[in-house]
């Protein structure tokens, strides 16, 4: 299991560079074009604005399983034992419940996306809408992980 977690660690983060070069160069273009050479890139913007989306998503995923996300963990700091476990398995069961439903309307609106392009560069938008979806799952996945290492940890008075 920790070999499936590298390797889906490292292709998160490969791809999660890779949008933040793409929208880089992107607006780098979109800069040049429009003061070097007096003409703005019509779809720029629009494209810019679905790698931000993506990259949005994708760090919520990976903010999840390094635990990056801000939180208030004073009430933690004052907790032992089955108490704090309690807690920390509380805050897991409603993680999954929001990566559930997370995924569950992202299904929903990328059937949506099946009817529509996007403007400018007629990109079909269930593309864009897929990553709501599959950072759902992902969510889902980490945070499941972590409960199972709190779960397993337990008895060793690890939380």
């Amino acid at each position: 299991m920790k070999k499936i977690d590298s390797v889906l660690n490292k292709a998160l983060y490969w791809l999660i560079a890779s949008l933040m070069f793409a929208m880089a160069v992107l607006i780098f273009a979109q800069v040049l074009a429009r003061y070097a050479f007096g003409n703005s890139l019509t779809w720029s913007e629009e494209v810019g604005r679905y790698i931000f989306v993506w990259m949005s998503f994708l760090g919520m995923a990976t903010a999840i399983r390094e635990k990056a996300h801000v939180a208030l963990d004073i009430l933690l700091q004052h907790l032992t034992g089955v108490s704090k476990r309690a807690v920390v398995l509380f805050n897991g069961l409603l993680l999954l419940f929001l990566s559930g439903a997370l995924t569950a309307s992202g299904f929903f609106l990328v059937q949506y996306g099946m009817l529509q392009n996007s403007s400018a560069v007629r990109l079909p938008m269930h593309f864009v809408y897929a990553v709501i979806p599959f950072s759902g799952v992902l969510m889902f996945y980490y945070t499941f992980r972590e409960m199972a290492e709190t779960w397993k940890n337990a008895g060793g008075g690890k939380v």
